[in-house]
């Protein structure tokens, strides 16, 4: 099994992005954040990555549809039913050539420990993959100033599994960053101000950071400008892909040039709209 033949059998089973990453990259990782916590024998961490439709997000850019098209085909059927399928059907093909490839959905969380280890020198029950860094490793992309990922096929708009293999896959080599241009268009776009560029801070694969905006969680919890509060089972967090910061994003990217897909019509189409903590209109 090659590098090649298993990123055109991902595309085939509808994978929009695939990169391979060496654990070479992650061995000095903490082990609550370390591919070969989950699998010792683990070589390679393959990343999958299936397209957010720019149509999902239509109705929210718009101001005037949020609980259809984006939170179903954008963020819950996404990825619980497509790219699972993905995921799902590319470790099949790994197995039936004799690999292992632990799936995993790509959520971007802090660790969430729910127990105590299970012997000494284990890390305590989840391990959770930051799937930013594993995507970057793969060569995919890299985070932007909003602290989302940034691919230059879609911009902001994918979403990510990963499978963490025995198999000996050629790596990609890692993204080295320089999509984002740091122009603040996510920083002055959010409404409740809870992004803080001065405050920003390097991340990414070590070698190949960049500055990321310091982020208010709270406030992102209480946005009303298409950000969705998820449920206990993706950690009660915040996604923010159809939230005011990410659409002003795509909309800088498209003005620049990016992404690789290509439209025939702008995304913004007509003056960002904006509500306040209490739900009111704001210039």
């Amino acid at each position: 099994m090659t590098s090649q033949e298993l990123k055109t059998a991902a595309k085939g089973f509808g994978a929009d992005l695939v990169g391979i990453a060496g654990i070479e990259s992650f061995r000095d990782l903490p082990a609550e954040i370390n591919p070969l916590s989950i699998h010792s024998g683990a070589r390679a961490v393959i990343v999958l990555g299936r397209k957010v439709l720019r149509g999902a997000l239509r109705g929210v850019e718009q101001g005037c549809e949020f609980d259809n098209a984006f939170p179903q085909f954008g963020l819950y059927l996404l990825e619980d039913n497509f790219l699972a399928k993905t995921t799902y059907d590319v470790s099949i093909w790994c197995e039936a050539r004799g690999f292992e490839a632990v799936p995993l959905f790509g959520y971007d969380v802090a660790g969430q420990p729910v127990g105590v280890p299970v012997a000494p020198g284990k890390p305590a029950p989840n391990v959770i993959l930051q799937v930013r860094l594993l995507a970057q490793a793969a060569g995919l992309g890299e985070t932007g100033l909003a602290g989302l990922f940034l691919t230059p096929q879609f911009g902001p708009r994918q979403r990510f599994a990963m499978l963490v293999s025995d198999a000996d896959l050629e790596p990609d080599a890692p993204f080295k960053p320089h999509l984002c241009d740091d122009c603040g268009a996510c920083v002055k776009a959010c409404p409740l101000a809870a992004l803080d560029a001065d405050a920003g801070q390097p991340f990414g694969l070590p070698g190949y950071e960049r500055r990321v905006a310091a982020r208010d969680n709270k406030r992102c919890l209480q946005c009303r400008n298409g950000a969705v509060q998820t449920n206990e089972g993706r950690f009660s967090t915040v996604d923010r892909m159809a939230a005011a910061c990410n659409r002003a994003c795509i909309d800088a990217l498209e003005r620049r040039g990016l992404p690789a897909e290509k439209f025939d019509t702008p995304f913004r189409q007509g003056p960002a709209w904006g509500r306040d903590l209490l739900g009111n209109p704001v210039a």
